[in-house]
């Protein structure tokens, strides 16, 4: 969600765990752009599960911070 409108959104129906995470991750970080570009910062909180293993990898890789 940006001040411009949704950028990015994943439709799951039924239970949302880490691997259906990593996937929506996958999706939004294809849109997102390196660091100190526009669309470039992931705002995410302490939630459980955006904890899971792998969610700091794919955003290192990406320079997503």
């Amino acid at each position: 969600l940006m001040t411009s409108g949704i950028i990015y959104s994943h439709i799951k129906v039924g239970v949302y765990n880490g691997n259906h995470f990593l996937n929506y991750l996958r999706g939004l970080l294809d849109i997102m752009n390196p660091y100190l570009a526009p669309h470039c910062v992931l705002v995410m909180d302490n939630c459980r599960i955006h904890q899971v293993d792998g969610v700091e990898e794919l955003c290192q890789e990406r320079y997503v911070f």
